[in-house]
């Protein structure tokens, strides 16, 4: 195993390539979350991410993505959006807008974390925000890194 991980910037070929990896990290979460997010246990439908959108953003204000391969094969990801603080806007930010790695690689997931820390401090971030399921396995390695809950996001699904 050649295990790599690299900053790559945001690409149509990228984003097919990480979509796959996203839909196994959506089903994930839907066993962990149950019902306890705002759609009640009614999560089986599939993620289809708004690449026009993020192709937007990109353009505005770069999106930071590291990729895990193993040798050329992609085995985890996590992608950034870089922002000023709505409230500090001396402060920039990033959020964490999705992560995932195989299960069999999950080991070098700290690693993966530890260089996401490293690329967002050479691009002057002050503050890292990463959404996650409280009973998630996401949840408890943040908190093993020394990250702390701030605030939590409370969803209300409005049926239409």
């Amino acid at each position: 195993m050649s295990n790599a991980i690299a900053v790559e910037p945001f690409s149509r070929e990228l984003y097919e390539e990480i979509l796959p990896l996203a839909r196994k990290c959506w089903s994930e979460n839907t066993e962990q979350k149950l019902k306890t997010c705002a759609f009640y246990g009614d999560r089986d439908f599939a993620v289809e991410p708004d690449y026009e959108t993020y192709q937007q953003i990109d353009k505005t204000r770069p999106i930071l993505i590291l990729t895990l391969r193993d040798s050329a094969i992609l085995t985890g990801y996590v992608v950034g959006l870089l922002y000023n603080s709505w409230h500090h806007k001396r402060i920039k930010c990033i959020g964490c807008d999705s992560v995932y790695v195989e299960p069999s690689y999950r080991s070098f997931a700290p690693v993966l974390i530890k260089r996401f820390e490293k690329e967002a401090a050479e691009r002057g971030v002050e503050i890292i925000g990463w959404p996650t399921t409280q009973n998630g396995p996401v949840h408890e390695l943040l908190k093993a890194m020394n990250y702390v809950g701030d605030d939590i996001v409370m969803e209300k699904r409005l049926c239409v």
